[in-house]
């Protein structure tokens, strides 16, 4: 989520303030009242408190159930991403805030970084960064003939800095029993530079070919397959493109 953007970024205004990512954690299954929330900075990471309770049923008639605390000091870097986690016997103790900028609670600041926790459940780190979005919906799914296929994806880059591009790789993958094989994807050009200014776009086509699909086991000749594009760049926290395709026309195999 971008905060204070003060001009709409495809007018290659340039950005100037810190990207928010959000603190990564995981409870275990059936986890209840979590607290993950950044209270101060260690050098290039977060430090803070990622807490929740379990309550487990007892058997028999008369039975209680059991509630059990799991205190964790937490450290993440400055992307959000966990880097450990250490079971403590108390949980720890959140910090005066510093301030609050509408739902997000600032513990701690460091240079233009800030970490805290987000009363929309989360907590957060804001660091000055590259980072980019995707203009194109990403999670699509296109009905498509057996034949090669084009798609062009594009990105914005929306951080603080230009976005250090360093090309792209595109897997397929069936979904589904009735699909044998998922087809080919490659790379077949793009419009990004080394160096994607921030606040402008630009563009990676991926090309799949599914006629390397022989046959399929849909009575309809219907495959289905998808794409995945992940992008190598100096970004945190960037999602790779995927789309999904039912193929049409494909030959049915032999029983």
């Amino acid at each position: 989520m971008r905060r204070f953007l003060l001009t709409l970024i495809l007018c290659g205004a340039p950005m100037a303030y810190a990207y928010e990512y959000q603190l990564q954690f995981t409870p275990a299954s059936g986890a209840r009242g979590l607290t993950v929330a950044g209270y101060q900075f260690s050098t290039d990471t977060v430090v803070g408190d990622c807490s929740y309770y379990t309550v487990t049923s007892g058997s028999g008639r008369g039975s209680r159930s059991t509630t059990t605390y799991h205190y964790n000091v937490c450290m993440w870097d400055l992307y959000g991403n966990l880097i450990s986690l250490t079971p403590v016997s108390s949980p720890l103790a959140a910090p005066t805030p510093l301030q609050q900028t509408g739902t997000e609670i600032v513990y701690a600041v460091n240079g233009a970084s800030s970490t805290g926790r987000d009363t929309r459940g989360f907590g957060f780190v804001n660091t000055p960064s590259s980072h980019y979005s995707w203009q194109t919906p990403s999670g699509g799914y296109a009905v498509i003939p057996y034949a090669v296929y084009t798609i062009t994806a594009t990105l914005v880059s929306d951080g603080d800095f230009p976005l250090v591009y360093d090309g792209g790789s595109v897997m397929a993958s069936v979904s589904g029993t009735y699909t044998p094989s998922p087809g080919t994807a490659t790379v077949s050009s793009t419009t990004c530079p080394s160096s994607v200014p921030a606040g402008s776009a630009c563009s990676v086509t991926v090309s799949y070919n599914p006629t390397t699909i022989k046959c399929t086991g849909s009575p309809y000749g219907y495959a289905y397959s998808g794409i995945d594009l992940s992008l190598i760049t100096d970004a945190g926290g960037s999602k790779d493109f995927t789309e999904g395709f039912t193929v049409t026309g494909v030959p049915v195999c032999d029983d």
